[in-house]
């Protein structure tokens, strides 16, 4: 996701939404991957020369069981915020995909297990 900083009113939260899909972000790891895209909301408020993100997002994964090895569906939910400093020699569009990346891949759980 991608976001302007010259589009937005300095001291103003805009709201930013998207769905994005996990081709190419490299989320796949041993029994892990995801089943559903990712939804994100993210509240954005300049002010200044600093942006400041509360984004929360959601999925699902497909992940297998630490106990049986059987498949199980695992939803995971991340709420977390970004301070992103703008200078006149840098772009002023930010992209957060990398720090969304992170945070879905912070939310598997270490070890996943079925009810059974």
């Amino acid at each position: 996701m991608k976001i302007d900083a010259n589009q937005l009113v300095d001291g103003k939260t805009e709201i930013f939404t998207g769905v994005q899909g996990a081709d190419g972000l490299d989320l796949e790891v041993s029994g892990t991957r995801l089943s559903a895209p990712i939804d994100i909301n993210a509240e954005v408020t300049k002010i200044h020369d600093t942006l400041d993100i509360n984004v929360s997002l959601k999925t699902d994964a497909l992940m297998q069981c630490s106990r049986c090895l059987s498949e199980l569906n695992v939803s995971i939910r991340r709420n977390f915020r970004l301070d992103y400093h703008l200078s006149e020699a840098d772009s002023m569009i930010v992209d957060i995909t990398e720090d969304v990346r992170q945070e879905i891949i912070l939310g598997y759980p270490l070890k996943p297990l079925c009810c059974s």
